[in-house]
């Protein structure tokens, strides 16, 4: 096996510089979110000549932090690395950055009818302990986590208790698989143990492996064609107004499954029964991130721990995203769902008017409307590059993110957080995860090693508080 430093000197592959359009590079990487970048980083540091298409005028993908309104960054997308042993700790080791626990998001529900509501651990204890003794005696198909509610005579209000099965994957009840609903999620319980944000932004992370890689990385580049065969790859792709090619023998695919389903870009020839099967077998969920900037903390006013609320069987949730002392005031609303597609369907200036109407109704003698001073809505269910928030799985598909994941002929390798196994699709960690598995298969068809990058010495990455 020739080793990453010999590829480095330019044996059996091309020099990385230069980009232009007529020489075959041995990849292409479709996609600079955190799976393309990460994938794109691997090879490029086993010397490996590689091209990073991405359509978005920046890189990250469903990581967006916004920088104008504080100085931490609020983030729009993704929002924190979720537990201590998530393998982006990697990367955030190697470039130094800092991190801190993520303020408890245990929010309190709230009704119209009745305010806010004491929590009552015994009585979902119940709803989730009879909601278990069904699904272990459940061997049926794996149908819709809602039809196998009514099945087993589960009440609506009992049905909201147990939506968060569904809605953690921003899917309804009758969307989503019951088998992952229930196994993905107890899985997801036993490997979660803390959350915590990037300090200064999570897009951090994306920005530093795209400043490693340079000019191999283009934006403002949609890929619209994608030819695949035994000469290899071509791509052809708009940019600035005109349109260009390039060339490889293979390309890594990290397009989110929504616009994968859309027939955006077209592949030549189509791609096989098998493929289509699996990004069929899954959707994308439904998430509208509302922020509303305020010129104090007036519901901190009733408990300055204060964790936030949530309405409509946690389809609506707002909490306060920073520390008790710190950030600015300002209400991060997570809206899924139903919810989502109502803010969506609303667009922007009214989804934000409807927002702030929500957080009125909540409290009522705030005189919140005359005390916001900016809003934003970050819309990804009808983002034209993501076409949803991440993926979900459907009934029947529980088996196949694996195959998702599968190459096709050594010419066309898939990542991304929907090709990650369980219970890590929907994060970044699983689209890093992913991302460093494509690596690997490309190099091993090559006969290459991955190159391990040596951390920077900075002050320790996590910060308390």
């Amino acid at each position: 096996m020739k080793t990453a430093a010999l590829a480095g000197a330019g044996i059996a592959l091309h020099g990385c510089g230069g980009l232009s359009a007529e020489r075959t590079r041995d990849v292409i990487v479709i996609g600079a979110g955190m799976a393309g970048l990460t994938a794109a980083r691997d090879l490029a540091r086993a010397g490996v000549d590689v091209l990073v298409l991405e359509a978005r005028d920046r890189v990250g993908g469903r990581i967006h932090t916004l920088h104008d309104r504080a100085p931490h960054g609020l983030e729009v997308g993704a929002q924190m690395i979720h537990g201590s042993r998530a393998p982006t700790w990697d990367l955030v080791r190697e470039i130094g950055a800092a991190t801190r626990p993520f303020s408890d998001w245990g929010t309190v529900p709230w009704s119209a009818a009745g305010g806010f509501q004491k929590p009552d651990p015994a009585r979902q204890g119940e709803i989730e302990s009879r909601l278990t003794r069904a699904y272990h005696d459940y061997h049926g198909d794996d149908v819709s986590f809602r039809e196998f509610l009514v099945a087993e005579k589960f009440t609506p209000d009992e049905q909201d208790a147990v939506a968060e099965h569904a809605l953690s994957w921003s899917a309804e009840a009758d969307e989503v698989s019951l088998r992952a609903a229930m196994e993905d999620d107890a899985a997801w319980d036993r490997y979660l143990d803390r959350n915590y944000q990037v300090v200064g932004g999570y897009d951090a992370l994306p920005k530093s492996l795209a400043a490693g890689l340079g000019d191999r990385v283009r934006v403002s580049s949609v890929v619209r064609e994608v030819e695949w065969g035994r000469f290899g790859v071509r791509v052809s792709y708009e940019r600035e107004g005109r349109v260009e090619k390039a060339r490889a023998r293979r390309a890594v695919v990290t397009l989110p499954i929504g616009l994968l389903q859309s027939g955006a870009p077209v592949f030549t020839p189509a791609l096989p029964a098998w493929k289509v099967r699996s990004i069929q077998s899954l959707h994308m969920g439904r998430v509208v991130v509302v922020y509303l900037l305020f010129d104090s903390w007036f519901w901190r006013d009733r408990d300055p721990g204060f964790p936030g609320w949530h309405t409509r069987g946690g389809r609506i949730s707002f909490w306060d995203p920073h520390p008790v002392g710190s950030g600015a005031p300002v209400l991060l609303g997570w809206i899924e769902g139903t919810a989502a597609q109502e803010l969506s369907d609303l667009g922007d200036a009214a989804g934000r008017e409807r927002a702030l109407a929500w957080v009125e109704e909540v409290f009522p003698s705030s005189g919140a409307r005359h005390r916001l001073e900016w809003s934003s809505l970050r819309d990804w269910v009808r983002d034209p590059y993501s076409l949803g928030s991440y993926s979900f799985t459907r009934p029947g598909g529980w088996s196949q993110r694996a195959v998702l994941a599968t190459p096709i002929e050594d010419h066309l390798h898939f990542a991304g957080e929907a090709t990650a196994e369980a219970p890590h699709y929907q994060t970044v960690h699983g689209a890093y995860a992913s991302g460093r598995r494509a690596a690997r298969e490309v190099l091993s068809a090559l006969g290459l090693e991955i190159a391990v990058a040596q951390p920077v010495n900075h002050q320790t990455h996590m910060r308390r508080g």
